[in-house]
């Protein structure tokens, strides 16, 4: 049969069984028909009966396993498991007491060692996962998922890595990261001390060394950078930043983005320490610089404040840019209106070549359109305005055309004054007569 059996009682019930190396007092003492089996240790593999394809080196080692393909490396190794398979332990104590979990990985001293049914397991580190009785989790570090028991789909990498946590669905890595996390679930921490404060918190995501520090119970925030967020409390808050942080209590949906940014209300969004803030270029030069696509053009649309709105306040100041395009606040010039040209006044008027319109003409021009010639209607006014320096020209032009008129009819009074004297004159003659 090709078996080897080194010891007292070691192979002792060896019947159809195959290809068997038994080593040590008692080891796979009670194998029957199980083959290809490696025991090395006393009572190495002692109740293994028809197991197959299993290594067990370590005294009690696999002692009560009857399972396939296991290895187990280290005393007492695996030593309550019973028909477990596929698992690999090695490190004294390790997976001590697996009783039917499979496909699970131990390496380390007591690593898994609680763990009874728990399968898809990979525990690296002395005593990480000890506690552990769940699946589908994976601990690298000494003492990492220490106390977890039922919590699945972890991931802990580091030194005491997610020490106290026994939710489901979070990764932590780093030395001491997630260290006291409790019950909160789904939480993403990288960086050493990382996440250190919480501890029911769900949903958070932080990366960076000793970022998100004193938030407890907290959840959906994220921080990001070296010490980030370590004042806040809050939830749905965003920190992205070494330093960034909240300056007041229970915030929620706050966001300060860069070094040394602080929030201090909810609902807010903040750029920077005094930085500048720069949209379209790339060396901003103030608080807000705004490089627009095309020149004479803003680059700025407030959609629901447009030259329709209601004014809200009156004021004699207003906003402008100078020549460096820098918004500022002028107050417009009451005194003076410039006008560009002599032609754009109305002294035109007084010019020999002037066309005046006759007075019956105006009245027909007024009858028709309801204003005066070359003065803007006012629905024209309300649908475009009007510049006040052209506005002026031409209210004087009319003024000055008044003018004219009433010489022109000073001037027609002077001659029937004249032509009434001329009359009275001949009728006293013939009165005389």
């Amino acid at each position: 049969m090709n078996n080897t059996a080194v010891g007292h009682w070691a192979g002792n019930q060896l019947t159809t069984g195959l290809s068997n190396t038994f080593l040590g007092k008692s080891a796979g003492q009670n194998t029957t028909s199980g083959y290809s089996n490696n025991f090395f240790g006393y009572l190495a593999g002692n109740a293994n009966r028809d197991g197959f394809s299993n290594t067990m080196i370590g005294n009690l080692s696999g002692w009560q396993n009857n399972g396939n393909n296991n290895v187990f490396v280290g005393t007492s190794t695996g030593l309550n498991s019973l028909s477990a398979n596929n698992n690999t332990f090695i490190g004294n104590f390790s997976g001590f007491n697996n009783t039917n979990g499979s496909t699970n990985a131990y390496l380390g001293i007591a690593a898994g060692r609680t763990n009874q049914i728990g399968s898809y397991n990979v525990m690296v580190g002395d005593s990480s996962g000890y506690n552990n009785t769940a699946s589908n989790n994976l601990f690298v570090g000494s003492k990492s998922g220490y106390t977890n028991q039922t919590g699945q789909q972890n991931t802990f990498l580091g030194f005491q890595s997610g020490y106290n946590a026994v939710a489901d669905s979070n990764t932590f890595v780093g030395y001491k990261s997630g260290y006291s996390a409790t019950t909160g679930k789904g939480n993403t921490f990288f960086g050493s001390l990382s996440g250190q404060g919480v501890s029911t918190g769900s949903h958070n995501t932080i990366m960076g060394n000793g970022a998100g520090p004193t938030n407890g119970n907290g959840d959906s925030n994220i921080y990001i950078g070296y010490t980030t967020g370590k004042n806040d409390d809050g939830s749905r808050n965003t920190f992205l930043g070494t330093g960034a942080d909240a300056l007041a209590k229970n915030l929620t949906n706050a966001t300060a983005i860069g070094a040394s940014a602080s929030v201090s209300v909810s609902d807010a969004v903040v750029l920077g320490n005094e930085a500048n803030v720069g949209i379209g270029t790339t060396a901003p030069t103030a608080r807000l610089h705004v490089r627009s696509e095309r020149a004479d053009e803003s680059g700025v649309r407030l959609e629901r404040l447009t030259s329709n709105s209601p004014a809200l306040a009156k004021s004699d100041k207003v906003l402008s840019v100078n020549e460096q395009g820098e918004v500022i606040l002028v107050q417009p010039t009451t005194d003076k209106l410039l006008v560009s040209s002599k032609v754009d006044w109305a002294d035109r008027v007084f010019e020999p070549g002037y066309t005046l319109k006759s007075l019956d003409e105006v009245n027909q021009y007024v009858t028709k359109n309801k204003h005066l010639p070359n003065v803007p209607s006012a629905e024209e006014v309300v649908r475009n305005g009007y510049n006040a320096a052209t506005m002026d020209a031409r209210l004087l032009e009319k003024i000055e055309e008044t003018m004219l008129y009433v010489i022109q009819l000073k001037s027609e009074i002077n001659q029937l004054r004249q032509q009434n004297q001329q009359l009275k004159r001949a009728v006293s003659r013939l009165k005389k007569h």
